[in-house]
């Protein structure tokens, strides 16, 4: 993705944020004290700042991680005053949850003053949760907030997994090293707004102030949130379809093609809203 050109574009051209964006998350927590966390951290609700699991600290790395601290990763945002990350917890420690508890952390999310959701989860559509999850879409949009999702890791078509199938949601597939699919991603060609992010070996933040690897379509939708973080700190008015079309034009062609849809291209995409 060639993160290393895109610090190096926004520190020669003085690029400044307009806002702090804020990304929130929905998983299993954030360990909120994490060395490489706690200076881009806002709590949001105090009893989501701690991580049982794991799975939501090592989403919160791959967003917002404090880059050139000389400590642990880099986040796509290159400093402080970019992107912040927030926690909602709608997963238990074992990783799982009930659509009401994500409902509801989606609602939270937005009254927080969330620019983004991130969301690394999902399960079986039914013609119930589909309405349930679209009427928090929604809601979301009103708001001026961007849903982004997993595709899932099922290895199938991501169209009968929910909310990644959820109209107005930024779906995200992950491909590996070689920019193939990765074997366990979801495809996204019969959804309206796929995209394609690195989900393979991706090393992050975890609790206990340690690093690790992890794979999954949770570790690429959140390379997705933090870019799309980083565009609406520049142009806070961004909606999520002028988002996907910037995301669409400016990324790479993967070698599975629609299946996953292009690979972001974090410096392209934000010459395309700053130009």
């Amino acid at each position: 993705m060639e993160v290393d050109k895109l610090h190096q574009s926004i520190a020669e051209s003085g690029l400044k944020p307009v806002k702090i964006a804020r990304v929130v998350v929905l998983d299993t927590g954030i360990e909120a004290t994490h060395e490489d966390l706690q200076q881009n951290y806002h709590s949001v609700h105090a009893d989501s700042d701690t991580d049982p699991n794991g799975h939501g600290t090592h989403c919160a790395g791959i967003i917002g991680a404090v880059s050139n601290n000389a400590l642990g990763i880099a986040s796509l945002s290159p400093a402080q005053g970019y992107v912040e990350i927030s926690s909602i917890r709608v997963l238990n420690a074992m990783g799982g949850g009930t659509q009401k508890s994500i409902l509801d952390g989606m609602i939270k999310a937005v009254d927080s003053g969330a620019d983004v959701i991130s969301i690394s989860l999902g399960g079986i559509s039914t013609q119930s949760r589909q309405k349930a999850y679209q009427d928090a879409v929604r809601y979301a949009e009103k708001h001026g907030t961007i849903v982004v999702v997993a595709a899932g890791n099922n290895g199938k078509n991501a169209r009968a997994i929910a909310p990644a199938n959820v109209e107005g949601v930024i779906a995200v597939s992950a491909i590996d090293e070689e920019n193939k699919k990765a074997t366990f991603s979801n495809t996204v060609e019969d959804l309206k707004m796929g995209i394609a992010a690195p989900g393979v070996n991706i090393y992050s933040t975890l609790p206990g102030n340690k690093y690790g690897n992890h794979s999954g379509t949770s570790m690429a939708a959140p390379q997705v949130s933090g870019l799309i973080g980083l565009m609406k700190s520049m142009n806070p008015e961004l909606t999520s379809e002028e988002i996907y079309r910037i995301l669409k034009s400016t990324g790479k062609e993967t070698k599975a093609g629609k299946f996953t849809g292009p690979l972001i291209q974090p410096l392209k995409a934000l010459e395309e809203i700053i130009d």
